[in-house]
């Protein structure tokens, strides 16, 4: 007879399995997207053809969307045009599990046969609205049939109205029905929908707190649950102590001394790198120990004052070699950003704060933690290991990248509890080529639309976190999606 599993709270720090973690990884699976294809039964008596040419625009609705969403699984019941087939268009759609229904309207339809299919299919589901068209001008030579195939905007308005008395939400799109817009419109809603269903399944451990003094980094667990997503699980320095004094000293060996020779260094030795990856490799633990999704830190006069190291070179060695998210200073909606920006970019973002202005170049001189992966600066050649420029109570030089962010588009981002709810600040830059400052640092120069001192005032006027999520990569519009689906403010500067 094998012996039963012991279990414990996390806290209690023992063996066995946890009752109070996932214990396994909680994939959320393939999406499921429904397409209900419209059109009304009505017309096909007065206008036999038209049922034929209203399927095949629909069938190459369906063609489009499943080349567009190509990382989702799309649910067609063929085209929906009595009560019956809308019923059984909603049953498909429930029993798959969809999370989203594409409405596209062949023709005008009564409200009630659409409302029918959705409702059945279960009212938790997202609606997508689209109103198109066969062409983006009106043909003069269209005649009555004609006009019925471009029906859709009667139906759709019809529907819009009554969702509105409904008070039920919708997210809409409008355009020619073949035009590759709508269908990067639509792709953009599905992206923002998979990240946020992602955040939600999420744990973030949390090691130590927000830096003392940092209000606008304070947050609420229950709102960061309730709007963006994750769950936050505090955990106890203890555990990141406990699996840092059983670090193996042969792995720490090779792992100090590759790193060592990878870069060139200054002003450290090689102690110096080993007292750091000690923290990483413990980080490493710590997060298959309790599963995490990612990870957010204090580290000045917390792990610093512990570990006699900084923790900034351990959270990078996590970015890179993990692709696995981490932040500082008690950073929760920071480390939020991160994710969603790897996620929709691939690249690695790194957690800068707002330095100054450089009225020359219409730029933001933005300066980093410590904390980004080497590729951020596009090659080895570009990154200096060196001591740490702030010393909050380790042993040694400590221990940092020195790089500025190679040239290319970026999106900033980053979020501020405001109230009952959040605010998104999203923006779009240029990072431009700029000499590396000796400042033992991670940096970047950021060039931005407006004049960037008018750019700092909108910021300072609007309120925004000391903190700034950047990341190479033009993701604005997904973004300003993501935004939505949380039920959250946007603040957009150019």
């Amino acid at each position: 007879m094998s012996k039963s599993i012991k279990i414990t709270s996390f806290d209690a720090a023992e063996s066995g399995a946890f009752g109070d973690v996932l214990n396994k990884s909680n994939d959320a699976g393939i999406l499921k997207v429904g397409l209900l294809g419209l059109g009304y039964f009505e017309y096909w008596r007065m206008y036999p053809q038209l049922q034929e040419i209203v399927r095949k625009d629909l069938d190459g609705v369906f063609k489009r969307l499943v080349k567009s969403l190509d990382t989702v699984k799309i649910i067609y019941p063929g085209m929906v045009d009595t009560l019956d087939r809308a019923e059984v268009a909603g049953a498909e759609f429930a029993a798959a599990g969809v999370e989203i229904i594409i409405v596209f309207e062949g023709t005008y339809i009564p409200d009630f046969i659409t409302i029918h299919a959705l409702n059945r299919a279960g009212t938790g589901a997202k609606v997508i609205l689209v109103n198109s068209q066969t062409g983006h001008d009106v043909c003069p030579h269209d005649d009555y049939m004609a006009t019925m195939r471009n029906s859709a905007l009667i139906g759709i308005s019809q529907l819009t109205g009554s969702f509105r008395k409904m008070k039920r939400d919708y997210d809409l799109v409008s355009g020619e029905i073949v035009e590759p817009a709508i269908y990067k419109e639509i792709r953009c809603i599905v992206q923002a929908h998979i990240a946020v269903r992602k955040l939600k399944k999420c744990t973030y451990g949390l090691v130590g707190h927000v830096f003392r003094g940092m209000y606008d980094l304070e947050f609420d667990t229950a709102k960061v649950k309730g709007f963006l997503g994750p769950e936050v699980m505090t955990i106890q320095a203890e555990h990141l102590i406990e699996l840092w004094n059983k670090i193996d000293s042969r792995e720490l060996e090779s792992v100090s001394e590759k790193l060592f020779r990878r870069f060139r260094n200054r002003k450290i030795e090689l102690d110096d790198v080993k007292r750091s990856c000690r923290i990483g490799l413990a980080m490493k633990k710590l997060k298959e120990k309790f599963n995490l999704d990612g990870l957010c830190f204090l580290g000045q006069h917390y792990i610093e004052k512990m570990t006699g190291a900084p923790a900034r070179m351990g959270a990078s060695m996590m970015l890179e070699e993990e692709r696995f998210m981490v932040a500082c200073e008690g950073d929760i909606g920071g480390l939020v950003m991160m994710q969603l920006m790897h996620d929709f970019t691939g690249n690695i973002p790194f957690q800068a704060e707002w330095g100054q202005f450089d009225r020359t170049h219409n730029a933001l001189f933005l300066l980093g933690h410590g904390i980004a992966s080497p590729e951020l600066a596009g090659n080895d050649k570009n990154v200096t290991l060196t001591r740490s420029p702030e010393e909050w109570g380790f042993k040694g030089s400590g221990l940092n990248y020195e790089m500025i962010m190679k040239p290319g588009p970026v999106t900033m981002g980053h979020f501020l509890n405001v109230g009952e709810s959040w605010q998104m600040l999203i923006s779009e830059g240029e990072a431009i080529k700029f000499p590396c400052l000796p400042c033992d640092e991670i940096h970047a120069m950021i060039k931005v639309e407006t004049p960037v001192e008018d750019y700092i005032r909108q910021v300072l006027k609007k309120g925004v976190a000391h903190h700034l999520i950047v990341v190479h990569g033009r993701i604005a519009d997904e973004l300003a999606s993501v935004a939505d689906s949380m039920r959250i403010d946007k603040l957009i500067l150019r």
